[in-house]
């Protein structure tokens, strides 16, 4: 078995003001103004990431790699508060399993867990958000992995995990539909799909 740590912050989406045609506002005293656009539909609210969604984006990214895979099985959650102010905390405890068949007599399973907080800000003009100042100290990424009951150190694996967490390194490019939210890095090769918790909000 082994166990591996990312140092990988998770870069949120959250608005700050532009006295430009179409962008939210917050002065620089933290007052919101009128939300407009996206940011309207995304502020001011929790939002829960559809983690299955996110495992069979896995695959399918393991599957482009020529990798033979059996199955990706999230499990957990991961939660998006995000308020009107632009604050941004992200609950994260969720899990993937991968089998893969590296050979006919042999099952390789690989087990990554993201578990942790992680805050932050970050500003949005439009449909695109610029991560700042995230705080990923509080999140961990272990790797475990076994081939027929029997552990497997990290430099025998031939395969990488897609990342699947966010960073401040690109911006992050949104959509925000009524109950439905989606970020995707910048040249990056996974959406996060969210659901609003709250949807009487």
């Amino acid at each position: 078995m082994f166990t591996t740590a990312r140092a990988t912050a998770i870069a949120l989406p959250v608005v700050l003001v532009f006295t430009l045609s179409g962008c939210s506002l917050l002065d620089a005293s933290g007052d919101a103004g009128e939300l407009t656009g996206t940011a309207a539909c995304a502020l001011g609210h929790t939002w829960e990431l559809d983690v299955t969604d996110l495992a069979d984006q896995v695959k399918i990214q393991l599957g482009i790699q020529g990798v033979v895979v059996q199955n990706v099985v999230g499990a957990g959650s991961q939660t998006l508060d995000w308020d009107v102010m632009g604050h941004v905390a992200m609950d994260t405890d969720y899990s993937f399993t991968i089998t893969t068949a590296p050979a006919a007599d042999q099952v390789l399973t690989v087990v990554e867990t993201h578990a942790g907080e992680v805050k932050g800000a970050a500003y949005i003009n439009g449909d695109v958000a610029i991560p700042r100042k995230w705080d990923a100290g509080g999140l961990e990424i272990t790797v475990t992995a076994d081939n027929n009951g029997t552990d497997v150190p990290a430099d025998e694996l031939t395969y990488v995990i897609p990342t699947t967490d966010i960073d401040d390194s690109v911006g992050l490019e949104l959509t925000c539909n009524g109950g439905a939210l989606t970020i995707h890095p910048r040249g990056g090769k996974i959406t996060l799909a969210f659901t609003k918790a709250d949807q009487a909000g």
